[in-house]
């Protein structure tokens, strides 16, 4: 009689086993109009798209599993003792969150039990063959499996996230028995073993089951150190196991490293014994002894190693680490406490002893620490509420940051630690020739860590931006917390110098970059500022090029990633030289007004005297944007002022001499004044600070004259100015060294001077020069 049952298609229609409602073929032999347990049947089923873990649910099986499966099954046989066979694939599949690409296997179906047979399962380039069975109604098992190359990076369940493991893996295992009394016997070569990218070698394990007792062995063929694992487990009950660990010069760079990155300097190495005894189902129960007779570590290039055995203990949930002595180039730390893991989880520990504080660099590979610091800090509480207390003094250290212009030397003083506060009792430096004061106080609340910290500065040099050294009294101070911090306070600049080659233009347009292209989740933006600049009265600035007499008052706001500058800086007096000649700075200002950005407006006023000229130059405007005005008197053009100031002379004098001597003078002159400047700036610095003269000129092509209308050959000048009121220049033509040129000029008053010239000739001549202006 062949039907298809109803009870069984609603079953399927609940999605449970599959997603749609399969054929399913199905024969029976009834006993007066009963299906009986001896009554014979036949049954054919394919089922498309099962899920997994809804099968392995109705099958009462608990474990973590996942994917479709396409499953045919052939019945035969009575309900006492049926019979069947089929075969089951699934692709795409997950295990304890490891993917199964594929999975296959012949499903064999008796009385007694049910048979996996020809298994074929690949796992990441890994791959499983065998067979395995199991009996409901004894509760039995067997199995016999084969892996090969299975890519230990790729098993997640091993993976730490600091310490990654790669290698390749091959494994046999056999098994029998019962969950309860299980007998394993297993095989496992693991080779080519790299703990962070750092290969180590190969590790074999072995597992032998006898009379009820599983005998384990592990060894390692380490290319640095070598580690041997021994131990029994039991195989019944509660699984209790005894298993202990030697290791010998073992290497643990990568350990380290995983923790202290590059601040790790050299090999380190642990040696010693570690054993574990308890139950595998109660690691609650577990007791652990240590006792560690090597441990080194090379860090921030300082070798610290143990002096006598380091030894802990872990029972009933507790670890006590016993008196562990640690000692070092600069360090002698001792060590010691306890951790429950159980109940209040309590904690007491204490170090005690001194450091070398160049092992900060831990903390950061930017910074650069050294000196002497004496510790004396304990830790109690619990787990989820520490608190730490004792004090931490510091004698004779040094502090630097990458990339901070200064940094910090002789720092004395001592911290205070309580419950959630570090407490700056006193703390003193020096930094740029000067004496720096710290106090102030970090607390960690509510996971929020804040800080309020003042620093008082006296004569303190900053050589920032690089080319401007400056030296300030300030008193600053930092409140807040990482998420939203606050720089205030004064300073108040008492001496300003600038490097020979510092362009000021040019260093306003590279911040203007640089505060562009900061990222928008940049932490710097969470820093604000508000820091009032002053200076003292009459401040003398002086350059290669300029000497400035004057006073500002700024306030310096925004973030420290956008900054801003307002306020304003008078110039008083001072003069500067451009192209050779002398400017006296009559007046100028440079205001900031601009709130968002440092932009300066510049308005200057600058006279000078060419020839027989009174030159009066105007600046205004921003450096990218600059307006320059000229003047004159007796009055001259714009462009003869511009001439009259790069070549010496105006336009028409030029056009002169080319009709006397037949050259295109003034192309020839641009021309050479352009390659002149060009040497100047490569050449000028560093030949000033050689010879200490004011001023070195190189004309490579020489240049006219009245009185000389042919080019002379290359031509060296060198000016020195020895006083306000006196000035010497040498020239000489290199070409021809009997054609020198010496001319000293001495002023009087701003109208009177006298000079005196030996010109190529050796001829010596002295001349009065009277300037009367009239309007």
């Amino acid at each position: 009689m062949g039907f298809i049952s109803r009870q069984f298609s609603v079953l399927l229609a609940t999605g449970f086993i599959a997603r749609r409602i399969p054929p399913v073929e199905f024969n029976a032999s009834l006993e007066k109009g009963q299906f009986t347990a001896n009554s014979p049947y036949t049954a054919k089923v394919n089922l498309h798209n099962v899920d997994v873990a809804s099968t392995a649910a109705l099958a009462g099986f608990d474990y973590p599993v996942a994917g479709t499966a396409e499953v045919t099954l052939q019945l035969a046989g009575t309900r006492a003792r049926p019979q069947g066979h089929g075969h089951i694939h699934a692709a795409n599949a997950s295990v304890y969150g490891e993917p199964i690409e594929r999975f296959d296997a012949d499903l064999q179906l008796g009385a007694e039990e049910t048979a996996l047979m020809n298994i074929n399962l690949t796992h990441e380039g890994g791959e499983v063959t065998g067979n395995a069975a199991y009996s409901p109604s004894r509760r039995a098992f067997r199995l016999d499996l084969l892996g090969k190359n299975f890519d230990v990076a790729r098993i997640r369940q091993i993976q730490l996230q600091r310490l990654p493991v790669e290698g390749r893996a091959d494994f046999t295992l056999q098994g029998s028995g019962t969950p309860d009394a299980p007998v394993i016997n297993a095989h496992v070569r693991a080779r080519d073993i790299a703990f962070a990218g750092e290969l180590a070698g190969a590790m074999d394990f072995e597992a032998t089951t006898r009379n009820g007792q599983m005998q384990l062995k592990g060894s390692s063929e380490f290319s640095r150190g070598s580690l041997l694992i021994e131990g029994t487990v039991g195989m019944r009950g509660d699984f209790p196991a005894k298993i202990s660990a030697r290791t010998d010069n073992l290497d643990v760079d990568p350990l380290w490293r995983a923790y202290l990155g590059q601040q790790l300097t050299g090999h380190s190495s642990i040696g010693g014994n570690v054993t574990m005894e308890g139950p595998l189902r109660f690691p609650a129960q577990w007791a652990i002894k240590g006792d560690l007779s090597d441990v080194s570590i090379d860090v921030e290039y300082t070798k610290l190693h143990n002096q006598g055995p380091v030894r802990f203990a872990y029972a009933d949930q507790r670890l006590q680490i016993e008196p562990a002595h640690l000692i070092g180039e600069g360090t002698d730390v001792t060590g010691q406490g306890s951790i429950h893991f159980a109940g209040s989880k309590q904690l007491d520990l204490a170090a005690n002893g001194q450091a070398d504080l160049k092992l900060l660099g831990v903390l950061d590979p930017n910074l650069t620490t050294s000196g002497l610091t004496t510790m004396h800090l304990s830790v109690t509480g619990t787990l989820a509420d520490p608190v730490p207390q004792g004090t931490i003094q510091i004698k004779n250290g040094a502090a630097t940051y990458g990339g901070l212009p200064s940094g910090l030397s002789d720092i004395n003083g001592s911290l205070a630690f309580t419950r959630d506060r570090i407490h700056i009792e006193q703390l003193s430096a020096r930094s740029g020739g000067g004496n720096l004061d710290l106090k102030g106080d970090l607390t960690n609340y509510n996971q929020q860590f804040n800080f309020d910290l003042t620093a008082v500065g006296k004569d303190v040099r900053l050589r920032y931006p690089p080319g401007v050294s400056s030296t300030a009294n300030a008193e600053l101070h930092w409140r807040g917390s990482r998420s939203a911090s606050m720089i205030s306070g004064e300073t108040m600049v008492n001496k300003l110098s600038v490097t020979p080659g510092f362009d000021f233009g040019s260093y306003l347009e590279k911040s203007r970059q640089s505060a562009s292209i900061t990222p928008a989740n940049s932490p710097l933006y969470n820093v604000k500022l508000d820091i009032a600049v002053q200076t003292a009265p009459e401040l003398q600035m002086k350059t290669a090029v300029a000497r400035l007499s004057g006073d500002a008052d700024l306030r310096l706001r925004g973030s420290l990633a956008r900054p801003s500058v307002l306020g304003r800086a008078d110039i008083l007096e001072g003069d500067a030289t451009f192209n050779g000649i002398k400017f006296r700075l009559e007046r100028g200002d440079v205001t900031f007004a601009n709130p968002i950005a440092i932009e300066p407006q510049v308005n200057l006023q600058a006279t000078t005297h060419v020839r027989n000229y009174d030159l009066d130059v105007t600046v205004t405007g921003t450096p990218d944007r600059l307006n320059v005005n000229y003047r004159s008197e007796p009055p001259l053009p714009k462009s003869d002022i511009i001439a009259l100031l790069a070549l010496g002379r105006t336009s028409e004098e030029s056009e002169q001499l080319q009709q006397q001597s037949g050259q295109t003078l003034f192309t020839d002159q641009a021309t050479n004044l352009i390659i002149n400047q060009a040497i100047n700036q490569a050449m000028g610095n560093r030949m000033q600070r050689l010879f200490g003269v004011s001023r070195i000129r190189i004309d490579p092509q020489g240049l006219t004259t009245e009185t000389n209308p042919t080019a002379r050959g290359p031509q060296v000048t060198i000016e020195q100015q020895f006083a306000n009121n006196l000035s010497l220049t040498y020239s000489t033509n290199v070409s021809q060294s009997s054609q020198q040129i010496i001319q000293g000029e001495y002023y009087f008053n701003r109208n009177l001077s006298v000079v005196g010239t030996r010109d190529q000739n050796g001829v010596v001549s002295f001349d009065v020069r009277i300037r009367q202006r009239k309007k």
